[in-house]
């Protein structure tokens, strides 16, 4: 019965921990994003977010993904030229 009691507990213990390590990889929304000439905010245009921030590392019609670094990873989702939604993080 402790086996099972023990057994349990680190199973339960190992579930949390990848649970926990997963929701920190997730991409969490922001409102902005620092890039070297200006702050991006939710509303800007298309052409202001690449005046402001340059080209992105890759693009699809409706999202840019700028990648500044090991911590610094964003992706803009644009609707009609605008942004709608900035993600922070993978």
């Amino acid at each position: 019965m402790i086996k099972k009691t023990i057994y349990f507990i680190g199973l339960l213990f190992i579930l949390i921990m990848i649970g926990s390590t997963s929701v920190g990889l997730a991409a969490e929304k922001t409102s902005t994003m620092m890039c070297d000439e200006g702050v991006v905010n939710i509303g800007d245009r298309d052409a202001d977010v690449r005046e402001k921030c340059g080209e992105p590392n890759s693009q699809s019609m409706d999202k840019w993904i700028y990648d500044f670094g090991p911590s610094e990873y964003f992706t803009v989702i644009f609707k009609e030229g605008k942004v709608v939604r900035i993600l922070e993080g993978q």
